[in-house]
């Protein structure tokens, strides 16, 4: 079961979630300049050197994780051609239902996550109306409720996949 996509998938979008929180550390307190005369206008970003490397590595381990999962991916639609997986879905791939014990499986995981969500994103959005501090802390605050979220439905899963196992 360790090969098994339905147990990577959401490792590799925690992966993406954590990569995504680099970045936004990488770009959150840059120095903006307005040059606005007769012979210019421009707007000047600057980061500084830390904030940059943080910027542009997360930026790189985000395509090589990228293309890792595309790897992956096309590797679980090949020697799964009657469970193929699209690259691009509105549903989402954790819904990989083939018979009644992943319905089952699924449903008991979603739950968790629905009643997670239910409380934490009101408190969220409290916390993003009424709080002094830059934007960057909300775009945090989403990106940990997501993280959570998968951490929720990878728990669950890999219990009733241990279960099965044993």
């Amino acid at each position: 079961m360790k090969n098994d996509f339905r147990m990577q998938y959401p490792l590799w979008m925690m992966g993406f979630i954590i990569a995504l929180g680099m970045f936004t550390y990488g770009i959150s307190e840059p120095t903006t300049k307005v040059i606005n005369t007769e012979m210019e206008q421009s707007i000047m970003i600057e980061i500084g050197s830390v904030d940059g490397i943080f910027a542009v590595g997360s930026v790189i381990l985000y395509f090589l994780m990228l293309a890792g999962f595309s790897y992956q991916l096309m590797r679980h639609n090949k020697q799964n051609p009657t469970q193929k997986i699209p690259f691009i879905s509105f549903r989402p791939p954790e819904y990989l239902e083939q018979d009644e014990g992943m319905t089952y499986i699924t449903r008991k995981a979603s739950q968790k996550v629905y009643t997670f969500m239910s409380w934490s994103l009101p408190i969220l959005a409290i916390f993003a109306m009424f709080s002094p501090l830059p934007r960057f802390y909300t775009v945090w605050g989403i990106l940990l409720v997501a993280l959570i979220q998968y951490v929720i439905y990878y728990l669950e899963i890999r219990k009733h996949f241990k279960e099965e196992t044993q």
